[in-house]
């Protein structure tokens, strides 16, 4: 990199983690410590992925914000058939297991066949709905975990359309259908890393946006070299209380939202400091 480059790195969290990381984005725009379109690269899984497309393909995040705590103006959500609390012990179960990766995404994927429930034509339509046309902002990557364990990082240059790139990191285990892209099937991004944010480790400065802690099953020493150096954001308590018992209720992103502005002021010194 040149020595001034800039990356931004946004978690998964589910549609609290879109409300909550809108809001701070929100935020670090209105007080000049941050734009996310003058970010050299936007580094998005799950939850962050969908926010970054919406606030780089709108130019603002002021505006999505405005949509997240307005109820009139947010996208329709689809809710899942099954309910986090009644799968999320299988999926646990999966993770507590000393299987190697790829074998733990086999068995995620073969969870999300049989309890997902969903028309996967439906889940894409839902997911379209979060941004505005199918074209790539330029600078934005975003995660997935193919079912063999493996991390893809699709771009504009993929060949993949925004919307199945989203739809495939979106994709959470048991919640959510498996998503093919050109004959592979797809997972969550943040199945094994809610922030992937080893992918920033060439550039200069990182912010990274967690709504969601990671699992320290999966911890790695390079990610962990990028979190150390990086501006961490993570929600306050206050945030965290007002997220509910839900991420995925559609009625928690204008909560979570307002939340995030307060927790993205907060941080905004301390971020201008490091990035201009």
């Amino acid at each position: 990199m040149s020595g001034n480059s800039t990356a931004v790195v946004l978690g998964g969290g589910g549609l609290a983690g879109i409300g909550w990381t809108i809001g701070v984005l929100a935020a670090l725009e209105d007080a000049g410590a941050l734009r996310l379109a003058a970010a050299h690269r936007v580094f998005g899984t799950s939850a962050g992925a969908a926010t970054a497309a919406a606030v780089l393909q709108a130019g603002s995040a002021g505006n999505e914000f405005d949509k997240m705590v307005r109820k009139t103006r947010r996208n329709r959500e689809l809710a899942p058939a099954v309910r986090l609390a009644d799968v999320m012990p299988d999926v646990l179960a999966i993770h507590d297991t000393a299987d190697p990766i790829e074998v733990k995404a086999g068995r995620l994927a073969r969870l999300s066949r049989q309890r997902s429930g969903i028309d996967p034509n439906r889940r894409r339509d839902a997911i379209a709905r979060r941004v505005a046309t199918d074209s790539w902002p330029r600078t934005l990557s975003i995660t997935a975990i193919r079912t063999d364990g493996r991390r893809v990082v699709f771009t504009a240059e993929s060949g993949v359309g925004l919307v199945d790139a989203l739809t495939a990191s979106c994709a959470v285990p048991g919640l959510w259908p498996v998503v093919r892209i050109n004959g592979d099937d797809y997972l969550d991004g943040g199945t094994f890393s809610l922030t992937n944010a080893e992918l920033a480790r060439d550039f200069d400065r990182v912010v990274v946006l967690r709504p969601t802690p990671e699992s320290p099953a999966y911890g790695t020493a390079q990610r962990q070299a990028v979190l150390d150096r990086a501006v961490l954001v993570e929600p306050s308590a206050r945030a965290l209380a007002g997220f509910g018992p839900d991420p995925f209720d559609p009625d928690v992103r204008g909560v979570a939202a307002v939340l995030g502005f307060e927790d993205g002021l907060a941080a905004a010194p301390t971020i201008a400091a490091r990035t201009q």
